[in-house]
């Protein structure tokens, strides 16, 4: 079960990688996007309220904030790194519970 989702985000982030050369070709510098930029297009109302709902209902569970600097520096890597990191960890996973 892990290699498929292993596959899974392994496409993803060569589509990703795809997409991201495809608007460098159209006429600009290649550029990774970030996870939030993607976010954004999909569905922005979503991501403007993930930051008051995290420090609203998470926050004060915790010692720290979790919003900076962990979820806004998720939100500003490259989309396409994280999917291979989660690419990466899922076959990881599938070596070892095989």
């Amino acid at each position: 079960m892990f290699i498929w989702i292993a596959r899974i985000f392994g496409l993803g982030a060569l589509a990703v990688l795809i997409s991201d050369g495809l608007a460098a070709f159209s006429g600009g510098s290649f550029r990774l996007t970030a996870l939030g930029e993607w976010w954004f297009w999909a569905h922005k109302d979503s991501l403007q309220v993930l930051q008051p709902a995290i420090e609203r209902h998470v926050d004060p569970l915790l010692p720290f904030s979790i919003w900076d600097p962990g979820v806004q520096s998720l939100l500003e890597w490259p989309f396409a790194a994280e999917l291979g990191a989660l690419a990466a960890i899922a076959w990881i996973a599938a070596r070892v519970f095989r």
